[in-house]
């Protein structure tokens, strides 16, 4: 008897768990393939035919037209036309692909026209036409002159995009100088980087390596991507000619980390970002920079230890940075807000003090927004400091091998536009012979074979790769640094892949936005510029007082020698 029920307990067990399995399957396998249609589809939405009802909807019409676009779409080039669209096709598009649609024909279109509908709302007819009836329709405007197309860039870092990620990962660890090497273990505290990205790959790569070449831990930089793009870039669908592209397996090389903003943000709202972030993951201070930088330790200054010792001590620019840090953080300090590095070039930030003035003013979106936010945290009592931690240099263009900062030898560091160094100009006509390039006639000449042939040997020195840095920042200021911004648009390409943006109609919306800003700047202060502060302007006055300038005369807020 006992033999029996136990044969039966395990046939109900059985029982019990094949319907649990083919439930399981029915769960999950019944999502997949398109839904069946449904027979009584065309009884519920038979109202619309009956009318008295405001409908548009897609037709007969409608349908048949996108059928004979897509036929003709889908037919073949004619020869003529047939290099023009390989030389297309070469280049990496991202079509977004449609969501799929039910096989077959529709069950149920509306007849076009349908006079027996209700006629549709003036207000929302004109919503839909974007004109009233009154309304005297233009021709389309002629086009403006064609544009010069941007030579394409090339690729600025190939031991990044030539080599196994693993093997690059380590040579370019171990060619960090050890005077820079992060400390092992890492420091107490959390010294995140945030670099914000929205333009300009190879400006943002030639950062983020000479950070690190200057001691700052990869672990410990984040991009931030600020291109609008949402998954693009990380998913490889843009091109290295799109303005927007930045390539998250390289960065993954290096190390650093890439946080993807929701949308493009302005740069008052990039730093709200970064507040917000600092809030998410718990850190109390970080440091943020521009990406439009380049920044070298002290490698050659050696000096005395404080306490007399003969021994001789040099430090890191993240040593320093993390010096700098502690040095706030200890009792007694006054309330502080920002620690300045070559200005705001490198800046650390104390998170709460943001929050507590209620964060950057949205309303003034680019330039001017840096003075409301310094001049309201120095009204509210916070202190705002300055300290030489390293050489950090303002840049509009990069190298023509960014690996170069890594010290590698036969990488030399050389930019295009260099005007050379000053003893190099001086001696620019002396004549050379191409057929013994390492022995050239002055002494200068002979001075760079020697240092070339050490490059070859070791790598690049520091002095030199400092002096092409500055004579960078010189290019970039010529004719009083108009054109300091212009390597923004050094790519032109991308156009077809998602989210495009033409380039120059993008810069040209953001001018106006910097123009904007600044009249709400000069709205809220009642004056244009930056010099609030020493005119005894408070942060009670916002809004509230008169402006100084007279806009029929003097012209808007944004104009102004005080920009």
């Amino acid at each position: 008897m006992s033999y029996r029920r136990s044969a039966l307990y395990r046939f109900r067990g059985v029982i019990v768990l094949l319907v649990f399995f083919v439930s399981i399957f029915y769960l999950t396998s019944h999502h997949h393939g398109p839904a069946p249609p449904q027979p009584d589809f065309p009884s519920i939405i038979g109202w619309m035919k009956d009318g008295g009802y405001e409908i548009l909807l897609p037709t007969k019409q409608d349908v048949k037209h996108r059928a004979a676009v897509a036929a003709a779409s889908s037919a073949p080039a004619p020869a003529a036309a047939s290099s023009t669209d390989d030389a297309k096709d070469s280049q990496p598009t991202a079509d977004a692909p449609e969501p799929p649609s039910l096989s077959g024909d529709p069950v149920f279109l509306l007849d076009e026209p349908a006079p027996h509908q209700k006629p549709m709302d003036p207000l929302e007819r004109e919503f839909f036409s974007w004109r009233n009836q009154e309304y005297e329709m233009k021709k389309k405007p002629p086009p403006k002159p064609p544009r010069q197309s941007a030579a394409p860039i090339p690729d600025p870092f190939p031991l990044l995009s030539q080599n196994p990620p693993a093997d690059v990962a380590r040579e370019l660890h171990a060619r960090v100088p050890d005077i820079n090497r992060p400390p092992s273990p890492h420091v107490h505290e959390d010294t995140p980087l945030l670099i914000g990205f929205t333009r300009n790959w190879p400006q943002l790569l030639q950062c983020v390596s000479s950070y690190i070449t200057a001691g700052w831990p990869p672990e410990d930089i984040y991009v931030v991507e600020n291109t609008g793009v949402m998954y693009s870039n990380r998913d490889n669908l843009l091109s290295l000619q799109n303005p927007f592209y930045l390539n998250h397996t390289q960065l993954a090389m290096l190390g650093v980390n890439v946080i993807v903003t929701p949308t493009l943000f302005t740069f008052a709202q990039l730093q709200n970002f970064y507040a917000w972030t600092a809030l998410e993951r718990n850190w109390t201070d970080f440091f943020w920079s521009h990406q439009d930088v380049v920044a070298f330790s002290f490698e050659k200054e050696f000096r005395p230890h404080h306490d007399g010792s003969k021994d001789v001590a040099n430090y890191s620019l993240y040593s320093r940075a993390v010096a700098i840090m502690r040095y706030l953080h200890q009792p007694g300090i006054p309330k502080w807000a920002h620690h300045f590095f070559a200005y705001d070039h490198l800046t650390l930030v104390h998170r709460d003090a943001i929050l507590d003035v209620g964060g950057w003013d949205t309303h003034i979106p680019f330039y001017a927004t840096d003075c409301d936010m310094y001049d309201r945290l120095q009204w509210a009592g916070y202190f705002q400091g300055s300290t030489q931690i390293g050489i950090i240099i303002d840049t509009s263009t990069t190298l023509d091998n960014i690996a170069a900062f890594f010290r590698i030898p036969g990488v030399h560091a050389t930019f295009a536009g260099d005007p050379g160094p000053a003893e190099a100009q001086d001696d620019e006509g002396k004549a050379r012979d191409p057929s013994r390039p390492y022995e050239l006639a002055s002494d200068s000449d002979a001075k760079e074979t020697e240092r070339r042939r050490l490059v070859d040997e070791q790598g690049e020195a520091i002095e030199q790769l400092v002096d092409i840095a500055y004579r960078m920042q010189a290019v970039k200021y010529i004719d009083g640094g108009w054109w300091r911004n212009m390597w923004q648009l050094r790519q032109g390409g991308g156009e077809g892949e998602p989210f495009y943006r033409d380039p120059e109609g993008f810069q040209v919306g953001l001018d106006m936005m910097i123009e904007t800003g600044r009249r709400v700047f000069s709205e809220k202060y009642g004056h244009r510029g930056c010099d609030i502060a020493f005119m005894g302007i408070r942060a009670e006055d916002a809004w509230r007082i008169e402006r100084d300038w007279d806009p029929m005369s003097e012209g808007s807020g944004s104009d102004g020698p005080y920009w």
